[in-house]
């Protein structure tokens, strides 16, 4: 049995499209059970739902107390069937990423266990259950690619550096990712499949005093295979000679290892690369380039796009390596 996070999230969608059945739209998941197939559910509120078969006489301790997740009893009815179900739901859609990490280890024990399967569920479920308690800060899907691509060019460094840990400077609060003398680097990571337009956070983003210069990393990443941002991290570990200071930054980051389970869950593979350097003509924001008193008069944050393809129509494409670019100014 292999589902991962994408596949569970495509059959909720699909679910959702579904006429309602006691107040469900349900689709299965590819696992069964001797009592039946297990569903991903929708409810009439929008909360998603893992639906694993039970007997109809068989007791289930239900887990109403969660702040992020449920277990309750629940029947589903048509014309041909009515059916007894453990229904792990989710509450809090701020934890959805999770939920869906949970469900795949949900369905991949019972379908290692399908005679089991209650058995199962509760495995899993108390296992994550420190996860699922509401008070952890996770990274999202769009902040965990972020900081793999940030991560993939620090390796690049020190694939020729072993102390270019120093050289991750985001983390602390610098404007750019990166920066070593006067040299900096800013990259921007994508899982979307089409477009390369970028999001801009600030007007000194991409701005670089002169005789700086600055390159702007753009990765497009697929989502459904690859390495994890915690292999990643491992690699890194082996490479640098200042782990400490590595493990603070992703401190900073938001990154905590006790989470790995969740994080393990994630998988990217680096499907496009561009690089551009920001010079006079590329389009951005920057404080010079403010009317009058503006940035005075409390304008701000600022947050912007940027369509690479027309930076690109211009010239501002380049092969310089972001890694040996930084190097140089060592």
């Amino acid at each position: 049995m292999t589902l991962d996070g994408g596949q569970l999230d495509l059959i909720w969608t699909t679910a959702a499209g579904r006429p309602i059945v006691s107040a469900f739209r349900t689709a299965p998941i590819g696992v069964d059970t001797p009592h039946g197939a297990v569903h991903a559910g929708v409810d009439a509120l929008g909360h998603r739902h893992l639906l694993v078969p039970i007997a109809s006489k068989h007791s289930l301790q239900e887990m109403v107390d969660g702040d992020a997740v449920v277990l309750r009893r629940r029947a589903l009815e048509d014309e041909q069937s009515y059916r007894q179900y453990a229904s792990l739901e989710l509450v809090d859609d701020r934890l959805t990423d999770l939920f869906t990490a949970l469900c795949v280890e949900v369905a991949e024990r019972v379908a290692a266990t399908p005679d089991r399967a209650v058995a199962a569920l509760r495995d899993a479920l108390k296992d994550w259950r420190a996860l699922l308690a509401g008070n952890r800060q996770l990274l999202s899907s769009s902040a965990l690619a972020g900081l793999y691509g940030e991560l993939d060019t620090l390796r690049s460094l020190l694939l020729h550096d072993p102390g270019a840990v120093g050289f991750w400077t985001g983390p602390a609060g610098s404007a750019q990712d990166f920066q070593c003398g006067r040299h900096s680097v800013e990259v921007k990571t994508t899982t979307a499949p089409e477009g390369r337009t970028i999001r801009v956070h600030g007007a000194d983003q991409l701005d670089v005093s002169p005789p700086g210069r600055l390159l702007l990393r753009w990765i497009r990443l697929r989502a459904d295979k690859g390495t994890t941002v915690p292999e990643l991290i491992a690699d890194i570990a082996a490479r640098t000679d200042d782990a400490v200071r590595f493990q603070a930054l992703l401190r900073q980051v938001g990154y905590d290892d006790a989470d790995r389970a969740f994080y393990d869950r994630k998988r990217f593979d680096l499907l496009e690369e561009q690089t551009y350097e920001v010079v006079p003509g590329f389009p951005r924001i920057t404080p010079a380039g403010l009317i009058g008193d503006a940035v005075l008069g409390g304008v701000g944050p600022v947050e912007y796009g940027v369509d690479l393809d027309a930076a690109a129509a211009e010239g501002h494409r380049t092969d310089i390596d972001p890694a040996h670019f930084l190097l140089e100014e060592v």
